[in-house]
């Protein structure tokens, strides 16, 4: 850990990993409806089981790691979890598995994500932004892999095969985080360690919408280009991967220039581009529409840092654990909620109408971030290491 670059590169490359696990459930809805016969509002239901897990468990282990001081154990022992978990899937041959299996990953990817942010607060402490950004490019290249590798593999040999040798990258990135990482010494600043409270609600409800707005999009977006513009798996695909990839670049743009605009204006520009960009995608087809849906994952990745960073800010150094944890799971309490409520819609309405309803709540989110304290928040509280 001499270089001080290892950390970031390790925890990046890990990112990769545990997200590509993360899209790994919305991919495999158009294959689970089939097979299963099941309607969207249950296939939702899936997806709700694996986020409401973590809605609970993203608070609590951030906060078990920060006063126990296991960051890394959990950080690693998380991955092995979610792989193995998801790797199971491959075995379920009804919808009662598929759903115990489903709260089985929500608990492995509770861990990364609440003990990764600290451990980029603690290396890098200046310019949040820009290095949460670079820490971003990891977790976009995992989900824009998941469709590129995951789709030829199950169009060739079914979802099932491909889908056991999950255990194998995710089992590998805990080895190498436990060789690279040390656990981090941080004294107390003493006493009971004061939170601004109102902005981390006040944050934690906006992050809440926009993943209202990605999970219930993102985990239909399949089933939507096979059956309604009638594309082939690998066409569906390439068309997700598209969407997935903006954030390779998205990310880090969007922490840079939130160092320097503030994290509200980030905020506020992003969110109002992602309801006009899905009000765009819902009433165009062909190439304008490819066009609209690259918009729609730049404007929603490009706050993913900022969202992390200024969790981070708003807390003592000894409490950005729970503070990630607590909007993080704030985002997937909204998200498991998109996925019954737009897995509804679909079955009432269609899928028009839920992408709409879906870009009036980015458009909320965009308005509440005007409350977002003023300018580029920097950590006031001392990090004595």
């Amino acid at each position: 850990m001499g270089n001080r670059w290892v950390p970031l590169i390790g925890l990046t490359g890990a990112h990769s990993v545990n997200d590509f696990y993360q899209f790994v459930l919305p991919l495999l809805i158009p294959f689970l409806v089939l097979e299963f016969g099941l309607s969207y509002l249950s296939a939702g239901i899936l997806v709700a089981a694996n986020l409401g897990v973590a809605v609970v468990l993203n608070p609590m282990v951030g906060h078990f790691g920060d006063v126990y001081k296991k960051r890394k154990l959990i950080l690693c022992c998380g991955l092995v979890f979610l792989a193995i978990s998801t790797s199971a899937l491959s075995f379920a041959q009804n919808y009662l598995t598929l759903f115990i299996l489903c709260l089985l990953m929500g608990i492995g990817s509770s861990a990364y994500h609440p003990q990764a942010t600290r451990f980029i607060s603690i290396h890098y402490r200046k310019r949040m932004g820009k290095f949460m950004g670079i820490f971003g490019i990891g977790g976009s290249a995992g989900v824009f892999a998941t469709p590129i590798i995951l789709v030829p593999l199950i169009s060739a040999l079914g979802w099932r095969d491909p889908i056991f040798f999950l255990f194998i990258p995710g089992c590998l990135a805990a080895f190498i985080l436990w060789r690279i990482l040390k656990e981090p010494k941080i004294k107390s600043s003493g006493g009971f360690p004061k939170v601004k409270i109102r902005p981390l609600i006040l944050l934690s409800t906006i992050v809440g919408f926009r993943e209202f707005v990605l999970r219930g999009f993102l985990t239909f977006l399949p089933a939507y280009f096979i059956i309604v513009r009638s594309t082939t798996i690998l066409q569906m695909g390439l068309l997700m991967a598209l969407m997935l990839g903006t954030g390779i670049v998205a990310q880090p743009v969007g922490g840079a220039i939130s160092d320097i605009i503030g994290r509200r204006k980030m905020f506020t520009i992003s969110l109002s581009f992602l309801m006009l960009s899905l009000l765009a995608f819902a009433n165009s087809s062909g190439l304008i529409s490819l066009v609209w849906l690259v918009l729609i994952g730049f404007c929603v990745y490009s706050t993913f840092p900022v969202g992390l960073a200024f969790a981070s800010e708003l807390v003592p150094a000894e409490r950005v654990g729970m503070s990630v944890g607590f909007v993080f799971g704030s985002g997937l309490a909204f998200g498991s909620i998109s996925t019954l409520m737009v897995g509804y819609l679909i079955d009432i309405s269609g899928f028009y109408w839920s992408f709409v309803t879906l870009s009036f709540f980015a458009g909320f989110a965009a308005i509440l971030s005007l409350l977002l304290p003023r300018g580029q928040i920097q950590r006031i509280y001392s990090d004595k290491l």
